[in-house]
């Protein structure tokens, strides 16, 4: 193969001089890479499969079960407890997973991986090292090895890339087919995006120390005045390391929306220019690169048709009534146009042009009505509601509500939030209404159907992603689609006035029929100083002070029936601690344990 130096102006004359080649002519790793990422593949997908038959296989077993029969299900391979204890479920350090480590109480530095996410980080780390370094250094002379390592870092930055994209996409698909959150490829997306930056600074700094050597710094400033395809590779490469000067949690935490939308920006800008770069060479990585611009096109577009066909029809486009709440929450309910199906454990993106434009916020759904049962809760209840006992009662509720409609907690903070809980506020009634979009739903959450025992734990809003499991199951129970036997709710608020956000719905799944299973409601309020609080529900206990989660856990796990589930979703410090005591029993039984979280 003839070997070239990148000279400057055009690119004939860049191809005049035969040093060194630009390119990896050694396709080796390469290819080793591939096949890396396509035996991952294959493994990963295969454990999914077997996952998936497993809870399959043990739900059409156990339906039909009593409690006294789901005594086999309760135990579990000691091996596989350890490893689900010691990797799979564990922290990095100790328990702190989730809570975000504070330099001050206002500049937060983010959280820490799990040990199972650090291992697969550091072998993609070595991996990208590995491939990057193995180089022919005895065969050709320095300039041709450095030119072999620009090569192969902007080649292995490409390829990357692909994954960057990807995982960076609410419509993902390897979200539901492997039943990982958002949150983790979130995680994967911000460590492959600095391996990316990384890569392309070698790939640039190799390109400047060979023709810094040939032509000197004069003529470098001639080629990247001159040159476009040189331009195009040095405006990514600055547009990646202004995304890394932006992207640390602190300043992604006190500016989310300005760095949000830089973000967007600056991505658009390393696609064009990194696809201009390779197109004007005509590089081998063109093909990949038209594919991760498809990837990112196609699901924006995905995302505007979801858009319009949930919120746009000839009867006009979608509304939300915000309820400002007691407690710095808004019970939120968009009436959107077309029927909304949702599995438990979803989140949608919220679009209210009026409080933020076009930007968008993550919220979980607590529920979604389409008028198809009539075991549906009412959307806006009135601030004292009325006790839910049976299908008539919920159906003349249901009459009054939009015929389909997403409901959730907003709890207001900053942004948006704090804006459309003020115009709340301020609105007549206390309820403000204005033209809303929702984007969804996203996520991904294994069943919990086939287990005896299913322990959830709330904190604040997270009672939203907990409600929307406890009307699933509550309602496979009049169905006969789950083997739930026990459902116990903890949820752990800072007043009662925090108690009225989930009041009307927690009153109404009470209400539902049990047909035999067992449902319990604990609520712990932190700051209660008296308990002269009256609740309807008997299902429904109230508590001072903090939840005691290692006596609560273990004494679950001593009841238990049959294979358990412990989920988790709030702030980060009540999720490793409901992590911490979860594994603690983990060998003894059989325990899975699961955690929704939103870690930006």
């Amino acid at each position: 193969m003839t070997h070239f130096l990148c000279l400057p102006s055009t690119t004939s004359q860049r191809k005049k001089v035969p040093i060194f080649s630009t390119n990896d002519s050694n396709p080796t790793p390469s290819r080793g890479l591939w096949v890396s990422i396509a035996g991952l593949a294959v493994i990963v997908l295969t454990l999914r499969l077997l996952r998936s038959l497993h809870l399959y296989l043990r739900l059409a077993v156990t339906i039909p079960l009593t409690a006294e029969q789901h005594r086999f299900w309760a135990l579990e391979s000691s091996v596989w407890s350890k490893l689900k204890r010691d990797l799979f479920q564990a922290p990095l350090f100790h328990s702190r997973h989730n809570q975000e480590k504070q330099l001050s109480s206002a500049v937060s530095v983010g959280t820490l991986p799990s040990r199972l996410h650090t291992l697969l980080l550091g072998a993609l780390v070595v991996s990208n090292i590995v491939y990057c370094t193995v180089l022919d250094y005895h065969g050709q002379p320095r300039a041709a090895v450095i030119a072999e390592l620009r090569g192969r870092s902007g080649h292995l930055a490409v390829i990357n890339m692909l994954a960057l994209v990807l995982f960076a996409a609410r419509n993902n698909p390897l979200i539901p087919i492997l039943a990982i959150s958002f949150d983790t490829f979130n995680l994967f997306h911000r460590w492959i995006g600095r391996i990316v930056v990384l890569e392309s600074i070698v790939h640039m700094i190799t390109w400047f120390v060979n023709n810094e050597r040939a032509i000197g710094y004069h003529g470098i400033m001639e080629v990247i005045m001159a040159d476009p395809f040189v331009q195009c590779g040095l405006a990514a490469a600055t547009a990646m390391m202004v995304i890394v000067l932006q992207s640390p949690a602190a300043i992604r935490h006190a500016f989310y929306e300005v760095f949000l939308h830089t973000h967007q920006a600056l991505a658009i800008v390393i696609l064009g220019a990194t696809a201009a770069h390779i197109q004007l060479d005509n590089l081998p990585q063109k093909p990949i690169i038209y594919t991760i611009i498809g990837i990112w096109a196609s699901e924006r577009i995905l995302r505007l048709f979801r858009l319009i066909y949930h919120n746009v029809s000839y009867r006009g486009v979608s509304k939300v009534h915000v309820e400002a709440l007691d407690g710095g929450a808004c019970r939120v309910t968009f009436d959107v146009r077309r029927p909304f199906v949702t599995p438990p454990g979803r989140h949608i993106y919220a679009y209210i042009p009026s409080v933020s434009l076009w930007m968008s916020h993550p919220f979980s759904v607590a529920f979604a009505s389409n008028k198809e049962s009539p075991f549906e809760f009412s959307p806006i209840s009135s601030r004292s509601p009325s006790f839910v006992g049976n299908p008539e009662d919920a159906a003349k509720r249901a009459s009054a509500s939009p015929a389909h409609s997403v409901s959730c907690i907003m709890a207001a903070r900053d942004g948006m939030t704090r804006k459309l809980y003020d115009r709340a506020r301020s609105a007549g009634g206390g309820v403000y209404t204005c033209r809303a979009f929702v984007e969804g739903p996203y996520g991904a959450a294994e069943s919990l159907d086939s287990y005896g025992t299913v322990l959830l734990f709330a904190g604040g809003v997270g009672i939203t992603n907990q409600l929307s499991h406890m009307h699933h199951l509550i309602h496979g129970w009049a169905a006969g689609t789950n083997a739930t036997q026990k459902l116990i709710l903890i949820w752990s608020v800072r007043s009662l006035e925090q108690l009225q956000w989930a009041r009307p719905w927690l009153e109404q799944l009470s209400g539902m029929g049990r047909h035999g299973r067992e449902l319990e409601i604990l609520v712990y309020v932190s700051h209660l100083r008296s308990v002269e609080f009256s609740i309807q529900s008997q299902e429904m206990e109230i508590r001072p002070g903090r939840a005691p989660v290692g006596k609560l856990v273990e004494y679950e796990f001593e009841e238990r029936i049959g294979a358990m589930s412990i989920g988790v979703c709030g702030p980060g410090a009540l999720g490793d601690d409901v992590r911490k005591e979860a594994r603690a029993v983990m060998g003894r039984g059989k325990v899975d344990f699961w955690e929704e979280a939103f870690t930006w």
